[in-house]
């Protein structure tokens, strides 16, 4: 008869203890169990969050170490691509949109690693010539000494550190991006801001991911609220648009209350709006949403959509916001200029998030 193992849930045990709580060794070998270092394993149903898979890492199976790069963002909820490894874009998300104070699931929801879903890598990172280069389930770094805090009983690197990071993994956009979310308050770091980070560049001169992290920080905006909108702004100034307002404030004609304008130009009263996977998951976050743009709209401003699609294959939003800005008697590319820049972004491709192949009409 199989056991019940649902006591158990969320733990992540060495061999030894799965065998003193009464498991075989067969059982650690079938598809009850996931291994996710060597000597650690955990129940495949009810597996062990990333910081608990995390905290025996650095406690564990490499003491000293420093949790960084990847997983270390996810734990500071800075937003990251999908597609740069496998599940580094899991969130702390509930039924109502939220993402603060909950652990962080090892698998995406829907997924079981029963079936096939994978764990994500663990980061670390370790001084020069010290501990182990090579552990299964972790990718360790050998990286010079920079700053680290304390974050659920964890050692992680700094929010600054992290971006450095990141520097050495992510394209620029993408980059640009992360930050944004940092020095706007839209993680759970702590206030960190653009002066913070170039602090934190002069400090780390000649270091892996400075010159890139120095390099994106002319372009980092304290009001870009989702890394969608901080890619549909990059994309608007490399096709020649002017530069938009972020998240402008704007009062309800008959309340006090204060809505925000995502990318918003007053001199035209048009407003490019970006919905993000939040606006399609939650019906709440939508419902707030459709809410928010029949009062902007009331208030006499054009609203434009924008969506992830429309940062995959730019074309499309980009020459209706040239047609709708350019007939309010602002300055925008043409057709032909943005053609020129669209070949060129799918040659460079600053970020994950845009196709390297583009639509050619």
């Amino acid at each position: 008869m199989a056991r019940n193992w649902e006591r158990y849930a969320g733990a992540l045990m060495t061999r030894t203890q799965w065998l003193d709580a009464g498991a075989h060794s067969r059982d650690l070998a079938g598809p009850d169990f996931t291994k996710v270092f060597p000597g650690f394993h955990m129940l495949s149903d009810h597996p062990a969050s990333l910081e608990a898979m995390a905290w025996v890492l650095q406690n564990k199976v490499l003491p000293g170490s420093v949790i960084s790069h990847t997983t270390a963002a996810l734990l500071w909820d800075i937003p990251l691509p999908l597609k740069l490894e496998n599940k580094v874009a899991l969130r702390r998300v509930d039924e109502s949109g939220g993402r603060r104070h909950s652990p962080l699931p090892p698998v995406s929801a829907g997924t079981s690693l029963r079936t096939g879903a994978e764990l994500p890598v663990i980061h670390a990172r370790v001084a020069q010539g010290e501990g182990s280069s090579s552990v299964r389930g972790a990718t360790i770094h050998r990286w010079e000494p920079g700053p680290s805090m304390e974050r659920d009983k964890l050692v992680v690197s700094s929010p600054a550190e992290v971006l450095r990071e990141l520097a050495t993994l992510l394209p620029p956009w993408d980059l640009v991006a992360a930050a944004d979310a940092v020095v706007a308050g839209k993680t759970e770091c702590p206030p960190t801001t653009a002066a913070d980070l170039a602090v934190h560049v002069s400090r780390m001169r000649g270091r892996r991911g400075n010159a890139r992290l120095a390099a994106v920080l002319p372009d980092v905006r304290g009001r870009s609220w989702s890394p969608g909108e901080s890619l549909t702004r990059l994309l608007l100034l490399g096709a020649g648009f002017p530069e938009p307002e972020l998240n402008l404030p704007v009062q309800e004609r008959r309340s006090d209350r204060t809505r925000y304008l995502d990318l918003a130009w007053p001199d035209a009263m048009c407003v490019l709006e970006y919905d993000g996977d939040d606006h399609r998951r939650a019906k709440k976050q939508w419902r707030e949403d459709e809410q928010r743009r029949d009062a902007i709209a009331a208030l006499g401003w054009t609203i434009i959509r924008a969506n992830g699609e429309d940062l995959w294959h730019p074309r499309r939003i980009l020459l209706r916001l040239a047609d709708e800005l350019g007939g309010r008697g602002l300055v925008v590319p043409d057709e032909s200029r943005i053609r020129r820049f669209i070949d060129e972004l799918a040659r460079k491709r600053p970020s994950g998030r845009i196709a390297a192949q583009q639509p050619t009409s």
